[in-house]
């Protein structure tokens, strides 16, 4: 599918049908365990899916969800999303990062993280603000598999460690 969209320029397109159905799943769990069951054969399923979908969704999305329920691994929905979507970002060179802070941050903030973090990756940066309340101050940074510790326990710790050098 991911190599479909790239020679019809249909990424962004095949994304977002596929966002919308896996939205439809967490959204409407009772959906999803209808397409998940095995007591509910495949065709009524493919059924089901066509008339919520049908009319909104590409013959390629469409023919994508009708293979996964015939091979039964619509219960791998999500993690298929996921690697397409980490497909697209890497095709697209954009870096998703999190930032981890006790408040959301406001969107000048986010704005001014995500500027310092593309000039220090050279990439595009998706950026996505997560409330942690166990956070004491300050933000950390999840960016690919790296962390930025800049919260106020990190400091912390960080001090508490060369305190301990020094003392030792």
């Amino acid at each position: 599918m991911f190599e479909v969209g790239i020679e019809n320029n249909s990424l962004d397109l095949y994304w977002d049908e596929l966002k919308a159905i896996t939205a439809a799943c967490m959204e409407y769990p009772d959906f999803y365990e209808i397409l998940k069951s095995p007591k509910i054969k495949t065709d009524e399923k493919k059924r089901v899916v066509h008339e919520v979908f049908g009319k909104n969704q590409s013959g390629e999305i469409n023919n994508f969800i009708k293979i996964i329920l015939d091979k039964r691994r619509i219960k791998d929905l999500f993690n298929i999303a996921k690697e397409f979507e980490d497909l697209i970002y890497k095709h697209k060179g954009i870096v998703k990062a999190t930032a981890y802070t006790i408040k959301p941050l406001t969107e000048d903030e986010q704005l001014a993280l995500k500027d310092k973090l593309q000039f220090m990756t050279k990439k595009e940066i998706e950026l996505i603000n997560r409330i942690d309340e166990t956070l004491l101050g300050g933000v950390m940074i999840k960016l690919g598999d790296k962390v930025i510790d800049g919260t106020l326990r990190g400091k912390l710790n960080r001090l508490q460690y060369s305190l301990k050098e020094i003392i030792v």
